[in-house]
């Protein structure tokens, strides 16, 4: 979609002025707009859709849009504007996108954060998001080798111990702005929800390439904990992190019919398949 087929002179009761895609975003296509309004000053704002690639990757924007409304109060979430059943409208946060992670100390006081905040009231179930994602697959990517992979990581769930809280589920840097003043912000909550905090630290450990000992060691610092059970609990799930990477990556071939993402599919496929 070009940035002239933007569809909305109006939306959500606000003029749109302008509006030009956003890159990244691999669940779905953004828009940033810029919103007139007769009662307030012109704003800037991020559209995330409903499409069919976000309903396929198990995206809810009205649950993405509950949570934002029930965390405005955080400092590092961008606050909610207006919901619609073709998407929802939250704030635009203005600084840059980190080209890295930032430190494991940084990066554990973010998490630990995050996962102090009020508990949603939906839980990602990773069977069910696995399965969620290998509906999506081509017929012809879920092959005998696919198949078994599967039927060994559904039959080996990690159960950490740990009770659930509020999980990004996506704590890459590729999600984090910092803003003019230097302070961080973590964007695209659209994963977020209950779940078991080790399965998201390991997804963080996985995006950001941070060594999980000293993740841990950090992570406990903020949250408290004994670092080796969180160390243990982390490598139990990085597997998993693999395995759900690998589903979501033959997916999107499929949605985007894009080869680039199946290369990355039969990557991690080896690897799971020797492991």
């Amino acid at each position: 979609m070009q940035p002239e087929e933007w569809p909305f002179s109006r939306i959500a009761g606000f003029d749109v002025l302008n509006a030009r895609p956003l890159g990244g975003g691999l669940s779905n296509r953004c828009w940033q707009l810029v919103l007139h309004s007769s009662t307030s000053s012109d704003s800037h704002a991020v559209w995330r859709p409903v499409s069919p690639a976000s309903q396929a990757f198990g995206v809810d924007r009205q649950q993405e849009y509950q949570l934002l409304s029930a965390i405005q109060p955080c400092p590092f979430a961008p606050h909610p504007i207006a919901e619609t059943p073709a998407g929802i409208l939250v704030e635009w946060i203005a600084g840059e996108v980190c080209t890295h992670s930032p430190s494991p100390a940084v990066m554990m006081a973010l998490q630990a954060k995050i996962h102090r905040l009020p508990l949603p009231g939906w839980r990602l179930a990773v069977r069910q998001r696995a399965e969620q994602y290998l509906a999506a697959i081509s017929p012809e990517d879920n092959g005998e080798e696919l198949a078994s992979v599967c039927a060994h990581y559904f039959s080996h769930i990690p159960q950490s111990g740990f009770p659930d809280t509020c999980c990004h589920h996506d704590l890459g840097f590729y999600n984090l702005i910092q803003r003019p003043g230097g302070e961080l912000a973590v964007i695209d909550w659209e994963y977020a929800a209950a779940g078991d905090p080790m399965l998201d630290l390991a997804l963080t450990v996985q995006a950001n390439q941070l060594e999980v000992v000293t993740a841990a060691q950090h992570y406990c610092r903020y949250q408290g904990g004994d670092p080796e059970l969180v160390s243990e609990a982390v490598q139990q799930w990085l597997p998993w992190c693999d395995f759900l990477a690998m589903l979501w990556y033959y997916a999107g071939a499929n949605l985007w019919q894009d080869d680039t993402y199946r290369i990355e599919a039969k990557a991690l496929l080896a690897k799971l398949a020797v492991a």
